[in-house]
């Protein structure tokens, strides 16, 4: 019976590029995450004027206090989506590295291993990005792979310190995506100088 498993390299950039497509997933949703905590910001809307009398209590505005609910609930979705579209980034980042690292190293993986914790999340970090510039020619990316991973490595907060931004996120997907690109390339030069197949 013929062998019917698909190609390493298929395998494996069908692989970085899940990874990629998660990260898409999560910042698409951090973003509606973001727009829709600032639409129900109460600082942003003028409440509707109006109380409502409640029995032996203060009387409420209902309102103000639905206003200050959702902004409460849309700050936490906020805040939970950044750390999934963050850990998600990092991932394709490290992922798209280790798979780049592995076809130079004549490595043929069928998909990408990264750690994980035990609640799911990729147990990787900015600073331990691997660099895998110096072994590229200038049209594989190294200038721009090795610019990107300074970028994700300066924008990773100090210890105990807990940035709410993006820019770790993006710096990472833009990594992330440029590694991508960088794996392509090798394994089309590879496949037009017949090394897919060999060994």
């Amino acid at each position: 019976m013929p062998d019917i498993a698909p190609e390493w390299h298929l395998s494996l950039t069908d692989s970085v590029y899940a990874l990629g497509a998660a990260a898409r997933e999560l910042r698409t949703a951090h973003s509606h995450a973001r727009h829709t905590a600032w639409a129900a910001d109460p600082a942003r809307i003028v409440p509707v004027v109006g109380l409502l009398t409640v029995p032996d209590a203060e009387p409420v505005a209902p309102h103000d206090e639905a206003l200050w609910q959702l902004s409460d609930l849309y700050m936490v979705l906020e805040h939970h989506t950044h750390e999934l579209y963050e850990n998600a980034a990092l991932g394709y980042a490290h992922g798209a590295a280790a798979a780049v690292a592995a076809v130079l190293r004549s490595e043929r993986p069928r998909h990408v291993e990264l750690p994980r914790d035990r609640h799911g999340s990729y147990a990787v970090t900015a600073d331990g990005l691997p660099d895998v510039s110096p072994s590229l020619t200038r049209d594989a990316g190294s200038a721009e792979l090795a610019d990107l991973r300074t970028r994700v490595i300066a924008c990773e907060p100090a210890d105990g310190e807990e940035e709410f931004t993006v820019e770790l996120a993006d710096a990472a997907y833009a990594y992330g995506e440029r590694a991508e690109r960088t794996l392509q390339h090798l394994i089309r030069f590879a496949d037009a100088h017949g090394f897919l197949q060999a060994g």
